[in-house]
């Protein structure tokens, strides 16, 4: 009986300790109704680098267009970016690596 306590006990703490790491800090998500959007940069190196190194893209120097094309055609291959996210990407992209 008293080993069964223990495990009750146990288990509880367990759930509690799981309950408040669950509710600190971590990743964030946008109320519902809206999406976050992450910054160009941000997107470059968590999207983009899924497939490629970061020197693929960063030895490039291309227009707005180029990179409109670029990316449009990674999201095609299977780049996750919705439409925000590419606009945010592409601006990063031609302000940062255009000629």
């Amino acid at each position: 009986m008293k080993s069964n306590s223990i495990k009750l006990a146990l288990v509880l703490v367990v759930v509690v300790v799981v309950s408040a790491a669950s509710g600190c800090g971590g990743a964030q998500e946008a109320p519902a109704g809206e999406q976050m959007v992450v910054d160009g940069e941000t997107l470059l190196e968590e999207r983009c680098t899924e497939c490629h190194g970061l020197d693929r893209t960063t030895s490039q120097e291309k227009t707005r267009a180029e990179w409109e094309a670029t990316v449009s055609r990674m999201v095609n291959q299977g780049a996750e970016l919705n439409e925000d996210e590419k606009t945010v990407l592409v601006d990063y992209l031609a302000e940062t690596y255009g000629p």
